[in-house]
């Protein structure tokens, strides 16, 4: 049964791979080459999670679906698990689906040859992986990567564009997230060329604690250089300022948000911009699904 539970407010709580089907086992993807993240080149291929019991569906947008809506898409899910440095949309190749985040945290980077990658989106449970599958373009030049592990619910690309032809609904709630992933990207661009590195990571810590819903988030200092675009020591050289204002406290692998309302008020106007543009396109009423 499926009924409505709560408003998604952002702001306030949480913001925010092809799917293989003719493949049967991720090592069936494996290439060898590894990137600058160690993470191995591999197409989309969770491994898909078996249980006798429902579980309750996090997506933020699956979860703004009526019951009927979400009961015509069901049948196409499954849940998988995602594992750290997982790739889910490869630069240049096809991508034949979607992933709604359901738990965890995955980062969109732009690169090029002579200057790397930098981060320009992150998404969690408020999104989802694989803009190009859902449009019908079906590659990019862009990456997304999962960088806290977790779950989500994958579904083909021909299965979800039939959905969305056949419910209005449904499209227009996609076309608003995709409009929500523009803001967060173009906000970013601003971000990264006008405002200070400690207003910029307050910024990305503050949209990372939103997609994790939780004060602790495990990203390390590298991670953080290349989603802000800055050397590494800059990096530690702005963490230890939020420390010694009692922000955060660094540990390894990971920096615990201590005082929230104390970081958003270092946090530039950007996070606010890109938080409430969210809520006003996904933020609507919540129901209960389970899957």
């Amino acid at each position: 049964m499926s009924h409505t539970v709560h408003s998604y407010a952002p702001d306030r709580t949480s913001a925010e791979s092809p799917l293989p089907s003719r493949v049967k086992c991720v090592a069936c993807h494996r290439m060898h080459r590894r990137d600058a993240f160690g993470a191995d080149n591999m197409a989309l291929s969770g491994k898909q999670l078996s249980s006798s019991a429902a579980v309750a569906v996090q997506n933020f947008i699956l979860r703004s679906l009526p019951p009927d809506a979400f009961a015509r898409l069901r049948p196409h899910l499954r849940r998988v698990q995602l594992k750290r440095q997982q790739i889910l949309q490869e630069a240049h190749r096809p991508i034949d689906g979607v992933s709604f985040i359901e738990r965890g945290m995955a980062i969109l980077l732009a690169r090029t040859k002579r200057d790397g990658q930098i981060g320009v989106a992150i998404i969690g449970r408020g999104g989802l992986a694989g803009v190009p599958a859902m449009l019908g373009t079906m590659r990019s030049p862009h990456r997304c990567l999962v960088q806290v592990p977790g779950e989500a619910l994958q579904i083909g690309s021909k299965d979800l564009r039939r959905a969305m032809d056949e419910n209005p609904m449904l499209r227009q709630l996609l076309m608003n997230y995709i409009q929500a992933l523009l803001v967060q990207s173009s906000q970013t661009t601003l971000c990264n060329a006008r405002h200070s590195l400690e207003g910029r990571l307050a910024r990305w810590l503050l949209l990372s604690r939103d997609r994790l819903d939780s004060d602790t988030v495990p990203l390390t200092h590298d991670l953080f250089s290349i989603m802000l675009g800055v050397r590494r020591a800059g990096v530690t050289t702005a963490l230890e300022r939020l420390a010694l204002r009692g922000a955060v406290q660094k540990a390894r692998g990971r920096v615990e948000i201590v005082d929230r309302a104390l970081i958003e008020r270092m946090s530039c106007e950007c996070y606010q911009i890109i938080v409430k543009e969210h809520q006003r396109l996904i933020g609507g009423r919540l129901f209960e699904h389970a899957l």
